[in-house]
């Protein structure tokens, strides 16, 4: 029998340091969970895989990577209905995809506890916005928590169960980067056992979302977030601090949570003042405790709420102050001296709280070392396949003169919009790519090719239903489904079109071009390459791009990444690629136009040559030079 991971161990007070992904996992394990489904997403996507460690030793979890975070919110909702514990995990922008189904459920409220993870993304490392779902539990009238530590991730997430139990509601559990990828100990809870046995009460009434069920469920809703209310200030990860001392004269308060309270409180303590104020620590962010915000407003002249992203408990704080006719009494502050964009950095805040509490403070000069680092653009692995069928697409363009509208989706490729290549045109969400093109494909004239370029897990994603509209509406359009088998942009998940589960189990593999043909693109519009075969990928897509109607050009290899891991652990021998300095011409095609990082440029001997530790032998670089410099080492 294998050892059992740490993360799984039965083991009450055992303390280690964990990501607070992992702790968020372990929370998870301890709740009792028996349904967990998501669909990875930056900065989420370490959670899952985690607690799929645990699935041997503890095999109640049922656990997915779902298509989508819509499927995995509502596999969630099943398994609540059904009165065991579930939870869905979601970056920020997957609660968009997600809400249509969670805006609802939220009516129903749950039999099982249910909770909903939503990994906020402030400064945008990963995503293409920086919204803050906060606004979802004002919006779906649920409870919000926000954990401010490891520690607290997977205690709250534990409690959240029992929260959402008693209270009948789903759970909105809101992160952020920094908590998910920062490192703390953790010390280790119970493991519950519910046995709880999976059953469905047919409960038509409430299960069925018509205006006669849901009209009186949502003043049923109504009631909960009032009960919630009144009962927000006993809950137990808030905690008000009071203090009576002065600092220039006056009393000094703070409302925090999330990371941005941990920064906070560190910055207090660096000006040593962090005894000296009132502190109200939020843990329930939605709704806020009334009772406690008002004490510390009776305490403070002067109040600083520090959130990162949009001023809400700002605004909320103003109108109970005005409410209860404290505004001539308290002076409430935030975003007059926080930003409102990106994640707050620890010296930010600490320049800012001086600037608060009117402390003689001057920032230390920067202590950065005094060297040139030439900039470096985001790029592409060695071996991409993505970086093929761009260069193949941009070759057609020169040679036929013709311009293309790319819209781009999600994923590595998008990095293609970069230099060398610079082949995206836009790109706005998962599955856009394909949704825009119908929209150029009505409007464009026959001299613009109008292309969609999205990779394999983003077509199962969100890629079918635009796909069916192109069809249905016969819009011209050339559609690319670059197939590396992976979700390789988050981490390389397993996805539909490799076959392989969350838990390694065998799934079933799906051929993107049997869903495309089912999909009613005829058989004659779709083609399918091998994505390093460059001459046969240029003469399919030179097919594909002058054919009409949909049409659909999947280029195929595995993600290169995923491949030397593969390579490394069989051994397997790599071709080696070399450059012949005699017949290099120093022309830069290969670094100035392809781009592959393992191929370099000597601006003194106006050579190229090959880093033999990045380069993987895809020997693409033979095809794209000009004068047959590159060529493979003979055993």
């Amino acid at each position: 029998m294998s050892e059992i991971p740490v993360i799984a161990q039965d083991n009450p007070g055992k303390k280690i340091i964990m990501l607070g992904n992992e702790a968020i996992a372990r929370g998870i394990l301890e709740a009792g969970v028996v349904v967990a489904a998501a669909y990875p997403g930056t900065p989420s996507s370490e959670i899952m895989p985690s607690l799929a460690k645990c699935v041997p030793s503890h095999p109640e979890l049922r656990m997915e990577w779902s298509v989508n975070e819509k499927v995995a919110f509502e596999i969630a909702h099943a398994g609540s209905m059904s009165n065991v514990r579930s939870i869905a995990i979601m970056k920020h922008v997957g609660l968009n995809v997600a809400s249509d189904s969670f805006m609802t459920a939220c009516y129903h409220g749950v039999r099982g506890g249910l909770v909903v993870v939503s990994a906020d993304d402030p400064s945008q490392f990963s995503s293409q916005n920086e919204q803050d779902n906060r606004y979802f539990g004002l919006h779906a009238i649920v409870p919000v928590f926000e954990p401010s530590n490891s520690q607290e991730a997977k205690d709250m997430l534990k409690y959240a169960f029992q929260f959402s139990e008693e209270n009948n509601t789903l759970v909105l559990f809101r992160t952020t980067t920094r908590l998910n990828h920062g490192r703390a100990d953790v010390e280790f809870g119970d493991i519950l056992k519910l046995n709880r046995t999976p059953e469905f009460d047919w409960d038509r009434q409430r299960w069925t979302c018509v205006p006669s069920s849901t009209r009186p469920q949502r003043t049923e809703l109504l009631l909960r977030m009032k009960k919630m209310a009144e009962g927000a200030d006993d809950f137990p990860f808030n905690k008000l601090t009071i203090s009576d001392e002065k600092i220039n004269g006056k009393r000094y308060g703070f409302i925090a949570t999330g990371i941005a309270h941990a920064h906070m409180i560190d910055s207090l303590n660096i000006h040593g003042i962090k005894d000296k104020v009132s502190i109200l620590k939020l843990g329930l962010v939605n709704p806020l405790p009334q009772k406690l915000i008002k004490k510390l407003m009776n305490s403070v002249d002067e109040l600083l709420v520090v959130e990162e992203l949009e001023p809400i408990f700002e605004e909320q704080c103003k109108a109970f102050a005005y409410d209860w006719n404290l505004g001539a009494k308290v002076r409430i502050h935030g975003k007059d001296f926080l930003p409102q964009q990106g994640e707050f950095k620890p010296e930010t805040l600490i320049t800012q709280i001086a600037k608060f509490v009117g402390l003689d403070y001057t920032p230390p000069e920067s202590a950065a070392l005094d060297i040139s680092v030439p900039p470096r653009l985001p790029q592409m692995c060695p071996a991409c396949s993505h970086r093929s069928i761009y260069w193949i697409m941009k070759q057609y363009s020169k040679k036929h003169k013709m311009k293309f509208i790319n819209n781009n989706d999600i994923g590595c490729y998008s990095l293609g919009l970069y230099k060398p290549l610079e082949m995206v045109d836009t790109m706005l969400c998962m599955g856009a790519s394909i949704g825009m093109a119908n929209g150029f494909a009505k409007i464009m004239p026959d001299n613009i090719l109008i292309t969609a370029f999205l990779g394999d897990s983003t077509f199962f994603h969100s890629g079918v239903a635009p796909l069916i509209n192109a069809v249905y509406n016969r819009n011209d359009m050339l559609i690319i489904i670059s197939d590396n088998s992976f979700t390789s942009m988050t981490g390389g998940q397993d996805n539909p079109s490799n076959g392989k589960t969350l838990t390694k189990e065998p799934g079933t593999k799906i051929l993107i071009e049997d869903v495309v043909k089912g999909c009613g693109v005829p058989e004659e519009n779709i083609w399918v390459h091998e994505a390093y075969d460059m001459e046969g990928l240029k003469e399919k897509f030179e097919q594909a791009a002058n054919a009409k109607g949909v049409r659909v050009f999947i280029p195929r290899h595995m993600c290169s990444l995923q491949e030397m891991r593969i390579v490394k652990k069989n051994k397997i021998k790599l071709p080696v690629v070399k450059v012949n300095p005699d017949v290099c011409i120093g022309c830069q095609t290969c670094v100035r136009q392809f781009g592959c990082p393992a191929i370099n440029f000597d601006y003194k001997t106006l050579k190229s040559s090959i880093d033999q530790e990045q380069c993987r032998g895809c020997k693409t670089c033979l095809y794209i030079c000009p004068s047959n410099a590159f060529y493979v080492v003979e055993e």
